[in-house]
């Protein structure tokens, strides 16, 4: 079976710069902020993230806030982690009040026809529960013309396990119809790799973000303040509570050998 996380949501983004892999790769990297508490007057912060997106001969977006659909990606460098988000299609503005919504199709590729193949398309039947068992949802999925990142992707066979995000175009023959943005094939065997747990790392430092600003144009000055004493403290209440547990667990225990040493 095919895995994958993805992000769908709002994003506040500045200072966009260019970043290139190889000639062929290249993106607009810019500072992001995740929110992680629904109370505008929350101390804690938001999240800072690294936005990509592709394309760096376009013009640079402007500072503001987006919802974008995006791989998430996690790297650790000196024991370091910070959280890397790959738009998967073009950011879209909340200055306008509105953004198309995301489809996640998850499932087995039921019919790839020649007539389908040609259209850079394949069906996907799911049977799930919504008011009662086994309910059916018919999708057809396609690759849109213009799009750069599917290009080279093959259209997935029958029987294929993927992993879908796109948006819903219209009803067509029965189906729902949705436009591609981003697909994660199954494993072509049935090796899988062992996975090894990371080590444990300091959580990241939280930071805010002026979410009341509105989008604006590129700004030369950082927009957000670091909440490094709001942050280690945290981290410090965050710390004994999770070795409180642990010394009560130990406790429990010696009163437990000394109650059977009693009866013994």
């Amino acid at each position: 079976m095919a895995s994958a996380c993805s992000f769908h949501g709002i994003v506040g983004i500045q200072n966009a710069t260019a970043y290139s892999l190889d000639s062929k790769k290249r993106f607009w990297k810019m500072e992001g902020f995740v929110p992680v508490s629904l109370d505008p007057e929350d101390s804690a912060g938001d999240l800072p993230v690294s936005v990509f997106v592709f394309g760096s001969k376009t013009v640079p977006p402007d500072d503001g806030i987006y919802f974008i659909n995006a791989r998430v990606i996690t790297t650790t460098v000196d024991e370091e982690t910070t959280l890397e988000l790959y738009c998967v299609d073009d950011m879209q503005s909340t200055d306008g009040g509105r953004s198309l919504p995301t489809v996640m199709v998850v499932g087995k590729v039921t019919k790839g026809s020649s007539e389908l193949v040609e259209g850079h398309g394949f069906d996907v039947d799911i049977m799930q529960y919504a008011i009662m068992p086994q309910q059916l949802c018919r999708i057809c999925c396609y690759y849109p013309e213009d799009h750069p990142h599917l290009a080279k992707t093959p259209v997935p066979t029958a029987e294929k396990h993927v992993i879908v995000q796109g948006c819903i175009t219209e009803l067509w023959h029965k189906q729902c119809v949705v436009s591609v943005h981003d697909i994660t094939l199954g494993p072509s065997t049935g090796m899988v790799e062992k996975c090894h747990h990371a080590e444990a790392v300091l959580p990241v430092k939280l930071k805010s973000f002026n979410w009341k600003g509105g989008k604006k144009k590129r700004s030369h000055h950082a927009s957000h303040t670091d909440s490094e004493h709001d942050s280690d403290s945290t981290q410090q209440k965050g710390k004994k509570r999770r070795q409180d547990p642990l010394t009560d667990v130990v406790e429990e225990e010696d009163k437990q050998v000394g109650s059977l040493s009693q009866i013994v």
